[in-house]
């Protein structure tokens, strides 16, 4: 009997949370935060795979929205001079900037940009993973762009438990990998 005892402690030792789940959101766990609008810039020269001035524009777009941005993201070009989109020929790349509201914990001493923000709404952190997806639009030769998007505008969100493992092969279409992933804040009404 004491032998199922000390089984069954040494199980429960296993089976607690390392951290209080409640009070930081664990995953699942809802907690309060607030739409924080940011003000981005994102500069991208690809080596193996170009893009035109709507093509990086709508995949980072599509990623900020992925990640759970608010659905009146703002994104330009100011580099591109034709109605074709097209980049500058004297441009190295296009570059974007980019007007995104995204979930944010609460900080006391923010002050909203614009009505509406910093308004309280229920989060939580959600697994998300960044890999080469036919679904998603996302291919290894987007290997670069996810680099760039990881080193630029990921830090700008709110994450934990990040993991990186991203290779990428200069002028080789078939070359790299990536995978990004850990927890997301995002807002319940997403989903």
């Amino acid at each position: 009997m004491r032998c199922v005892r000390a089984l069954a402690v040494i199980g429960l030792m296993f089976a607690v949370p390392s951290r209080p789940v409640g009070a930081e959101g664990g995953t699942g766990v809802p907690i309060a935060a607030v739409w924080k609008e940011q003000h981005l810039n994102f500069f991208h020269m690809g080596r193996t795979s170009r893009y035109s001035c709507e093509g990086l524009r709508d995949k980072v777009r599509a990623m900020l929205l992925d990640l759970g941005a608010r659905r009146d993201i703002r994104v330009t070009a100011p580099g591109c001079v034709d109605a074709a989109a097209r980049t500058r020929s004297d441009s190295p790349g296009p570059s974007l900037n980019i007007v995104v509201s995204t979930p944010a914990l609460p900080d006391a001493s923010a002050k909203p940009l614009r009505p509406g923000d910093l308004a309280a709404v229920d989060a939580r952190f959600e697994a998300f993973t960044i890999t080469s997806d036919a679904f998603r639009n996302m291919a290894v030769a987007d290997c670069e762009l996810v680099e760039e998007f990881s080193r630029q505008l990921l830090p700008k969100l709110v994450t934990r438990n990040l993991t990186q493992d991203i290779a990428c092969v200069p002028f080789q279409q078939s070359g790299g990998r990536f995978l990004v992933r850990g927890e997301i804040l995002r807002t319940l009404s997403q989903r």
